[in-house]
């Protein structure tokens, strides 16, 4: 008897006790279909060669495919020949810690943590960890899929403690892979997604749902690591995540204008270089837009000089576009007023208060964004809350149609948390966090309407702020009652606002009689 046949033999031994008859036999019916196989192939032992040729006899069935496969990983397991199915993973994994040993095992340590650290106790870490945003079951499971490749990532490197460098060279591999077009989008963003989990529980020993910096897809660790100079640089000015996400932005493009892969291409760096990616970022970028990246490439290029990376101080030879800021400020005509609040009945709660808050009382996208509970005086009909941009604290009215919106949305809708958790606007999605903009919002309600503004294109919620002004300019309500509804601490934040008001401007025209007519001859003035 050769050692396949023991091994079916006593396999079929230990599942007489555990499977119904008609079961087993099925079973027995596959394993006599794999002797036969394997005495094709002239092979007397279980081997990754004959599971293979076993699977692939599957005549098209994808059911028949999957006992053929259930039959190989009870063989392998008896047999211990830790064979790799076609795609490199093993068709036995090795078990996962559960989560008490997991808790016991992090109980007593620092993070962040150290390479002696098992990928799987890490890999479980991070699913405990992810719990609180409660998940469905089939987004979960996604996670565990990327970090099952993962897990096989290390163990093919050789390597079974958690390596940051090595997650970081994952990243980088399906980041080429994704590049090539040999991986699926969702399945590139899935992966990146849990590879950046277990970093940051790594790091911290937790995990907060949050946006992930776009990796700049570099040919190399070397601008990668300069990239992390720079940013930590930016990180000891104290500048906002933002700030610091767009100054991001400004340098993965310019390596993508340039070409630079090494930080010898860095000292061939030229002027006209330069002007080639002030060129690209014009074509995509408007002329505000400019406004922001140029000083921002100025100071990416200062930067590379004061850290030696190129002999010359570039940065001078970047100069700043100017952005004409006198037009007109856009806003809704009342009849589009009209068709949007109609519109609001047909829409979700979150929406309707949402546009409420921004027409009504004139409020930022940022400041509906973070409105809490407790900035609503529900029994004095107040809205009392400070103010994101400027610091300094804003009291409006609560207008019913305002109030019975938020209510509505509060009770009927809103996202439930079991925590005592701030914030008024949630995610509809887990996590149940709060807004970030309404921007989307504001403009695809518009884009559905068909609305277009009056003076301009603008389609977030500051339009909305500067129909309330345009209201309240056309009722004569005086300026300090409206500077003080907008929360303006300076006069020179009503300037955009107040050239809404036509009449007022109309008597500012000048007098163009004097068009045409000769005003010097030979040099002197003909008084």
């Amino acid at each position: 008897m050769t050692k396949l046949e023991t091994t079916i033999n006593t396999l079929l031994q230990q599942l007489k006790s555990e499977l119904a008859n008609e079961t087993w036999e099925s079973r027995r019916r596959y394993f006599n279909q794999m002797l036969k196989c394997a005495k094709s192939l002239g092979i007397t032992e279980p081997c990754e060669e004959l599971y293979d040729a076993f699977i692939r006899e599957d005549n098209g069935s994808p059911e028949r495919r999957a006992l053929h496969v259930r039959c190989v990983k009870l063989v392998d397991t008896l047999a211990c020949t830790q064979a790799r199915d076609e795609h490199g993973i093993p068709f036995n994994e090795p078990p996962m810690p559960n989560d008490a040993e997991v808790h016991g095992f992090f109980q007593s340590r620092e993070f962040p943590i150290t390479a002696d650290v098992h990928i799987d106790y890490l890999l479980v870490k991070a699913e405990i960890e992810m719990r609180y945003l409660k998940l469905t079951d089939s987004t979960m499971g996604q996670y565990k899929h990327s970090w099952m490749d993962i897990r096989c990532y290390f163990y093919d490197a050789g390597v079974s403690g958690y390596d940051e460098t090595l997650m970081k060279c994952f990243i980088q591999e399906i980041n080429n892979l994704r590049n090539k077009g040999s991986m699926k989008e969702w399945k590139w963003k899935i992966n990146r997604k849990a590879a950046h989990v277990l970093m940051e529980v790594a790091n911290t020993g937790r995990f907060l749902w949050g946006m992930i910096n776009r990796d700049a897809d570099f040919s190399s660790l070397e601008v990668e690591s300069i990239r992390s100079q720079y940013l930590g640089s930016l990180e000891q000015r104290n500048l906002s995540r933002s700030t610091i996400d767009l100054h991001d932005y400004v340098f993965r493009k310019t390596v993508e204008f340039t070409g630079i892969e090494t930080p010898k291409d860095l000292l061939s760096l030229s002027p006209e270089k330069i002007h080639l990616v002030i060129t690209k970022f014009a074509g995509i970028c408007n002329r505000r837009s400019m406004a922001t990246i140029l000083p921002i490439l100025r100071s990416l290029l200062k930067f590379f000089h004061t850290v030696g990376l190129i002999r010359k101080d570039l940065s001078g030879i970047v100069m700043g576009g100017f952005v004409q800021r006198g037009s007109v400020a856009a806003y809704i005509s009342e009849k589009d007023q009209t068709k949007l609040v109609a519109q609001l009945a047909k829409e979700s709660k979150r929406t309707k208060a949402v546009i409420l808050l921004a027409m009504h009382l004139g409020l930022r996208d940022c400041d509906i964004c973070n409105l809490t509970f407790q900035a609503i005086d529900w029994r004095n009909d107040k809205i009392r809350l400070i103010q994101k941009k400027t610091g300094e604290p804003l009291v409006l009215p609560l207008l019913q149609d305002v109030g019975n919106a938020l209510m509505d949305y509060i009770l009927n809708e809103r996202p439930k948390r079991a925590d005592h958790y701030p914030y008024i606007f949630l995610r509809k999605q887990a996590p149940y966090n709060k807004l970030t903009s309404v921007y989307s919002t504001c403009s695809r309600l518009l884009g559905c309407l068909g609305i277009k503004p009056v003076n301009g294109t603008a389609r977030g919620v500051h339009l909305f702020r500067y129909s309330m002004v345009h209201k309240l300019l056309v009722a004569k309500v005086p300026h300090q009652v409206i500077t003080d509804a907008l929360g303006h601490t300076s006069k020179e934040s009503d300037k955009p606002y107040l050239s809404m008001e036509e009449s007022m401007l109309r008597m500012c025209a000048l007098d163009l009689s004097v068009i045409g007519r000769v005003s010097w001859r030979g040099g002197a003035s003909d008084d």
